[in-house]
């Protein structure tokens, strides 16, 4: 298994100066050289246990030829050209032009208590309304490619987040039906709801959402990728986009607004257009 991509040594690669293809040709080598570094280490044969051998035996074991390990392919770039100025990043396509990443997804809750838009399957997946298969650390070198300046500052308690320049975010989520697909603006996905009465006032506010990075653990793990969390109702510094308005200090009063939503499963497409 190929060694993981450090975080920290990506954020400092794709946010200089250079072109997108320059930054994707430094990251495919420096993949490279990680994965042939590894079998190095790996492949190197390990002495034998000292044992007691008749001299009949330890002459028929000198003449037997010891196997040498068949080299393996090295881990093939992150970053794939996918042509027309589209690049996928493991399940994730983002495009260059037009800025906008695409993360598949799935319909996870239509009705209870939500904190979250979207998390993988191995995070708060009882509190999301979609769900995903995807790494978060994909989607964060999709966004580096892009330009995206995470702005980690989620602003005071009980008020709303100022979202400026490029830790900004416009999201949308598309779905396949009969006909053309549907796509909606992904707070239009979520009620605020009155937890007492469950009614309704209306959805969470337009605009953008804040792309704050998430942030590196203590033991260099990315933190996003180690509780799954990708897209925060309720402010959360360990997720990669968090909601930046007022209600997001507040974690009774979100429900997902099944009547925008297609069937629990349904696949989906989250589209994340950096500005």
């Amino acid at each position: 298994m190929a060694p993981d991509l450090q975080v920290s040594e990506v954020m400092v690669c794709f946010t200089s100066g250079v072109s997108l293809v320059r930054k994707i040709l430094l990251a495919s080598l420096a993949l490279v050289l990680m994965a042939a570094a590894w079998y190095l280490t790996q492949s190197r044969p390990k002495p034998p246990p000292e044992a007691s051998v008749a001299p009949s035996e330890a002459a028929t074991e000198a003449a037997t030829p010891v196997p040498v390990p068949t080299p393996t392919e090295p881990a093939k770039p992150m970053v794939i050209d996918l042509g027309g100025g589209r690049f996928s990043v493991g399940a994730v396509t983002f495009d260059s032009k037009t800025r906008e990443i695409t993360i598949p997804a799935a319909v996870n809750m239509r009705e209870g208590a939500v904190e979250y838009l979207l998390v993988h399957r191995s995070g708060k997946v009882h509190e999301s309304v979609f769900v995903t298969d995807v790494d978060a650390r994909d989607i964060h070198v999709a966004a580096l490619l892009l330009g995206m300046k995470p702005e980690s500052d989620l602003g005071p308690e009980k008020s709303a987040a100022v979202v400026r320049g490029r830790g900004a975010v416009v999201i949308s989520v598309e779905w396949d039906r009969n006909g053309p697909p549907e796509r909606i603006f992904l707070n239009e996905t979520v009620n605020l709801s009155d937890p007492s009465t469950g009614v309704a006032s209306g959805t969470l506010p337009a605009g953008a959402w804040l792309y704050n990075g998430s942030r590196i653990e203590s033991d260099g793990v990315f933190a996003a990728t180690r509780h799954g969390s990708i897209i925060s109702i309720i402010r959360d510094d360990d997720s990669l986009m968090n909601n930046p308005g007022a209600s997001r200090d507040n974690d009774e009063i979100h429900t997902p607004n099944s009547a925008k939503l297609p069937n629990k499963d349904h696949p989906v497409r989250i589209r994340v257009q950096v500005k």
